[in-house]
Formats: structure tokens, C-alpha cells, sequence
């Protein structure tokens, strides 16, 4: 008996819309992609009891918002749980019927890791740091979370000459980031990669059009440690006795970093590194005054000025007057009010310059000005752009890519297959390698092979002759596709040429430093400060250059703040003619397509060079389902062959079902 339940509830199946099952993890015919598990499109009767779970799709006046959300689905056939974590889909419903898929395997897992790595704040917030120079040199030695490794953007000086920290930018172990993604799905990473001596070397290096902050951190002013409010806690008032200097706040609101001075008069914001800042002056004012008095080429009335501290440069002003256009108290006596008057300014300063408030009244003699009660000066850094001494938000380090393509980047470089137990909540990353490797303990499948007759073909989907492994093209990265590769498949039926897949990211080229070399990404202009040229995202090997034999490297901010390393510094690397031999009897380590491909993807070639897919059907039990584990092969005394399993299309109990099998070897 088959039951399906969905939200954790028993529902009403009708025998005559039978659920069929595919399962798959990898279509060799198309290894670019991960496969999920699927049935097919089903109906169920809307029942009352079904049209309650389904949150009553069919009232278009009261229905919720479940049918625009996947549902927890659960298929047990006679007492076996084969699906215990699914998902169901609604996909339409008509008069008495709702038509539903259920989603399973590999699925979930890439569901729950939807979303772009820029707004991931989360699961990056235990990573966040200061950029300081004690941040950078400390970070040499790092094998995991963020580092500051020494890249030439431009303008890296020749040793021994100290590196400035102002131009170097940090980059992110990919190995950390995947694991803090997998983690917050609920799943727990399994398999070979996990074991490879490259992948806990690889780095996403920053290199994107701007270095800004997260966006929870952009939108949080309470997390603002230079933000400062500060009031006025009385009328204050300004006549003949008091007519020009600074205006004074009294009551400060915010000040976390006691940015705000009195001392000496002053009542001055003083910036403590550099800050882009905005600065607000919101007030309501009345003036009193005798325009009688006052000359044709007079006038009465107060201004206020933003100005820059130390030097007093003017930055903005506005003027609050009065006319004899204002509504007359008596006949020469006119009066004036001006409520929630707001003056802004928008400015960068550096360390130790600051802002405050100027007031000039007028003709003074002949009036009076009243600024109320709880005049407030706000001063906000504008918290998009990184800048030296702020806290940095390592999701902001990444290029602007989704989760989803971090990962599948990163298992088509490793020629990875992905497998997802959802009842165990794991996801193995396993390489064609190890599919060949479980030959010994390949299932015998030959009892449940039926003798329907077998269709074979000699070609994978859309293969070519030459299939091209390629990175993303950057026109200062010459010559252009100097980092790619080809698969070759000796068949003259194919096309000439496809594209097998493309990276995210971008090959690299060097630049020496220390008898040895460094990655250069050159973002910035030939003794230049701004990071102003584009290019395209970067992944490197990190290499621990030993310093030994009495050197040091020193890291400075340039403002007498210096930081010196005698042990190691990180020097990051794509290629290297003479790259060191890396743990694990790995060798030498390249990113170059070519070296990937002679490491990881002979056994996909093999399978290429004299391919058969063969369809066969078999009668799979409930508790093959429920084994199946398509990482192990399977073996077929007809054919005297193991294959690895491909797809097995629209599984029923009790019905034949056709499998889609890859020969290997």
C-alpha cells in the first residue's frame, strides 16, 4: 500500500492517478547540473480532508499562502519509508482534483541553499573582523575563514619596502564558506572532496567594483560606533548680548565612541580615522523683532552654518528671517516661527577633522531668537563603502554570485557528484574516481533484470568533439583562454565543438616578489590609491611563503602604525611553473583546466571515448528504493558489464521499471 503524506497529515490518493518515481543525482549527459529525485505530475481528489491540507487551493476568496510554498511530504510504500523528507509542489487544481509533484534527493538540499553570498550576513557575522594592519600580518598564517594575503593590485612595492595595508583587500577560504553553507541547511557534508589536499587551499580573492559593507550592517545604525546625536535641553535664546559663535548641545543621545567635544567650547564631532559621513541639523526657531528700526539695506533674522573642523571651512548654511511679509504682533512688532527646519551635508573626513554648528544673528539689536528646546545634530557615517579601521562583512569579500553557483563552481573543478541522504540529513561530494573505485562492491542486479529487450546508444546528451572547460574572460588576462581546456571525444557524428561548462571566475596572472611571485589582479593604476579598474572574480591557491634566513616582511598603514612578520606571509598563486608539492602526495597544484582535467576527470573521459548508454528494465522492490545508493555501481551478468546508474524513470512497485545505465570501462 502506498501513503502519502504531506504537513505530517495522511492524504486521500485516488487509484487512477498512480505515483511514479525518477531518481537521479548526476545525468552524465549533462554533468554541468546536479539531478534531483521527481515523480511525476499526480492527481488527488479534493476531499474536505485534502483541501484542508493543501490550505483550500481551490477557494480563490480564501485561500492561504501554502500553494505558493513547497510542503513537507513523506511516501511510505507498505510500511517503508522511500521518500521520509520530500517536497510536495501544487501545481494546479481543477473542479474535483489537485494535481502535485513530490521532490526529493538533491533537491532540498539545493533549495535550501538559495540566495545570493552578498546578502548571507548570518552565517558570515562569526567571520566579521577589523581591517587594521594587526588584522592583515596576523592573518598570514591563517588556513581557514578570511585572510589578507599579499596580492599585487597595482602598486605592490618590491621587497624589502613595507607593504601598505591600505592596498591589499582580503580574500575567503572557499572550504570554510561551503561548509557554513551546507551547515545551514540542517545537512552534514560527507564524501572525497573533503579529503583533497586543494580544497582547503582555495580562495575566493576580493575583486569586485567596490568594497562595501553588508547589508545588515549598512541598515543597522544601532551597530554605528561613530554614529552621534546630540540635543539641546533648553530654549536658548540670542539677542544683542550673543550674536555670532558655536552653536551648543548640551545633551548628548549617541555617542558610543565619545566622538562628541565640549572641551574648551568647542562642541565639535572629531572623525577618529576615515569616515563618510552626513551630517543633519534639525531645529524650530522664533524670531521677535522691531523692523521699523531696521534700515532699507538691513535685515533681521539668524544663520546657520555647517562648518569643518580645524580649519572652519564653510560647507552649507541656511538663513531664517524675518520681513515685514511675516504676520505683525503690533503695528512695528513682527514675529516669526519656523518649525522643523532641517540643514544637511554630506562629506568625508579624515582622522582627527570634525564638523560642528556656526550661528550669526543679524541686526541683533533690534530682535530676538529663540532656537526651542531639542535642537538635534545628527551625524551618520554612510555605511556602504569599507574603509580603513571599519569592521568588514566577509560575504561582501565574494563576487556578487549566488550560493548555489559557489558550490556547483567549486564540484565541477573537483568533477564532483553530489548525493543527498535526506532521511540521515547528509550530502556526500564524491568524484567519478570513487563511483569506478566502488566497483568491488557493486550491486548484482541481475535477478531484477528483465528480459524486455535493451536499447543501446554510443552518445551522452550534448556532448561534442571538443568539450570545452573554460574560465570567465578578462581582457587584461592575456592571452585569452590561456587557463582553459578540452575533453576530446573521438566520434566525427558529434558537433565540433561545446562548451562543457564556465567558471565563475577568472584565471590569473603573477608578479614577482621575494625571489618568488605573488598573484597580481591589477585593479588599480600604476602608483594610484583608487581601486578603479574592473575585472572579473579571482580564485587562487594559497602558498605559505617561508621567510627564514633573517627576513621580514613589514606591514604599515602609513600612519606609524607598523607590524613586522619573520615566520610566514600568504602568497596566493593560480599557476606555478614552480609551485611547491602541496600534503597528501598531491605535487605540484594548478588551477589551470588542464591539470584539473588530468586529475580529476580521466575516468569521464573514458566513459566518453567509447560511451553506450543502455536502457534495460528491471523489477525494483520497495527495498531497493529504499538501499539505493547511486554512488555504487551496479553489476549485469547479461552484459558482463558494471554500470553506473544514470536515471531510473518513473519507478512503481510491482511494474517494470526502465534504467538508464552508463557502461564504465
Amino acid at each position: 500500500m502506498l501513503q502519502l503524506y504531506i504537513n505530517d497529515t495522511l492524504v486521500d490518493l485516488s487509484d487512477d492517478s498512480p505515483i511514479a518515481l525518477t531518481f537521479q543525482i548526476n545525468n552524465l549527459a549533462e554533468v554541468k547540473n546536479q539531478q534531483g529525485n521527481t515523480s511525476n505530475q499526480f492527481k488527488i481528489p479534493l476531499t474536505q480532508h485534502n483541501r484542508r491540507i493543501l490550505g483550500f487551493p481551490d477557494d480563490v476568496a480564501f485561500c492561504s499562502d501554502a500553494p505558493y510554498k513547497k510542503y513537507p511530504a513523506k511516501l511510505v510504500q507498505d510500511g517503508l519509508e522511500i521518500i521520509p523528507y520530500g517536497l510536495a509542489e501544487l501545481n494546479s487544481v481543477d473542479n474535483d482534483t489537485a494535481s502535485v509533484t513530490i521532490l526529493s534527493g538533491n533537491v532540498d538540499f539545493f533549495d535550501a541553499i538559495d540566495g545570493k553570498l552578498y546578502d548571507m550576513g548570518e552565517i558570515f557575522k562569526p567571520y566579521e573582523h577589523k581591517w587594521d594592519v594587526d588584522s592583515v600580518a596576523s592573518s598570514q598564517t591563517k588556513t581557514s575563514g578570511w585572510i589578507y594575503p599579499v596580492i599585487d593590485y597595482g602598486n605592490l612595492p618590491s621587497y624589502p619596502q613595507p607593504i601598505n595595508v591600505n592596498y591589499l583587500r582580503p580574500g575567503f577560504f572557499i572550504k570554510t564558506a561551503i561548509d557554513e553553507i551546507v551547515k545551514k541547511t540542517g545537512y552534514r557534508a560527507s564524501g572525497s572532496l573533503l579529503n583533497d589536499p586543494l580544497y582547503p587551499k582555495l580562495i575566493a580573492q576580493f575583486s569586485n567594483s567596490a568594497w562595501e559593507h553588508g547589508t545588515i550592517f549598512q541598515n543597522n545604525e544601532a551597530d554605528d560606533p561613530y554614529r552621534c546625536v546630540v540635543k539641546t535641553n533648553a530654549d536658548q535664546t540670542f539677542n544683542k548680548n550673543n550674536y555670532a559663535d558655536r552653536f551648543r548641545f548640551y545633551n548628548t543621545v549617541v555617542d558610543k565612541s565619545n566622538l562628541w567635544q565640549t572641551d574648551n567650547g568647542n562642541h565639535v564631532y572629531r572623525a577618529p580615522a576615515t569616515l563618510s559621513v552626513s551630517v543633519v541639523f534639525e531645529f524650530s526657531v522664533e524670531l521677535m523683532g522691531d523692523l521699523s528700526k531696521n534700515n532699507e539695506d538691513q535685515h533681521f533674522g539668524i544663520v546657520f552654518r555647517i562648518k569643518k573642523h580645524p580649519n572652519a571651512d564653510f560647507l552649507t548654511d541656511i538663513t531664517i528671517d524675518l520681513s515685514t511679509d511675516t504676520q505683525p504682533v503690533t503695528w512695528q512688532l513682527y514675529r516669526r516661527v519656523a518649525n522643523n527646519v532641517k540643514l544637511s551635508y554630506e562629506l568625508e573626513l579624515l582622522q582627527g577633522e570634525g564638523v560642528y554648528v556656526e550661528y550669526n544673528v543679524n541686526n541683533s539689536k533690534h530682535g530676538t531668537v529663540v532656537v526651542k528646546q531639542d535642537a538635534t545634530l545628527t551625524i551618520n557615517t554612510k555605511r556602504q563603502n569599507v574603509l580603513y579601521g571599519h569592521n568588514v562583512q566577509c560575504e561582501r569579500i565574494f563576487p556578487d554570485i549566488s550560493a548555489k553557483d559557489l558550490l556547483k563552481d567549486t564540484l565541477q573543478r573537483f568533477g564532483i557528484i553530489c548525493q543527498t541522504d535526506n532521511a540521515k540529513r547528509t550530502v556526500s561530494f564524491n568524484s567519478f574516481r570513487d563511483i569506478v573505485n566502488n566497483i568491488p562492491v557493486a550491486k548484482n542486479w541481475s535477478d531484477k533484470c528483465l528480459d524486455q529487450g535493451k536499447a543501446i546508444s554510443f552518445q551522452l546528451g550534448g556532448y561534442a568533439q571538443e568539450n570545452k572547460l573554460k574560465y570567465k574572460e578578462d581582457d587584461a588576462v592575456l592571452p585569452i583562454g590561456f587557463a582553459d581546456a578540452v575533453i576530446k571525444v573521438n566520434d566525427a557524428t558529434l558537433p565540433a565543438s561545446a562548451d562543457l561548462f564556465e567558471s565563475q571566475f577568472a584565471p590569473t596572472l603573477a608578479s614577482p616578489y621575494m625571489n618568488s611571485s605573488v598573484a597580481q589582479i591589477k585593479m588599480t593604476e600604476h602608483d594610484g590609491n583608487e581601486f578603479n579598474i574592473g575585472v572579473a572574480p579571482r580564485i587562487l591557491i594559497d602558498q605559505k611563503l617561508p621567510l627564514g634566513g633573517g627576513k621580514t616582511v613589514t606591514f604599515t598603514d602609513g600612519r606609524g602604525n607598523n607590524r613586522i612578520v619573520n615566520d610566514y606571509i600568504s602568497t596566493p598563486y593560480f599557476h606555478k611553473v614552480d609551485a611547491p608539492d602541496i600534503e597528501g602526495n598531491y605535487g605540484q597544484a594548478s588551477l589551470k583546466f588542464d591539470n584539473l582535467r588530468k586529475r580529476y576527470y580521466p575516468e569521464l573521459e573514458k566513459i566518453l571515448k567509447q560511451t553506450k548508454k543502455v536502457v534495460r528494465y528491471f523489477l525494483l522492490t520497495p527495498l531497493d528504493i529504499l538501499e539505493l545508493d547511486l554512488m555504487v555501481p551496479v553489476y549485469i551478468e547479461q552484459d558482463s558489464a558494471y554500470y553506473y546508474i544514470n536515471k531510473i524513470d518513473a519507478w512503481r512497485k510491482g511494474q517494470a521499471t526502465k534504467v538508464e545505465l552508463v557502461k564504465l570501462g
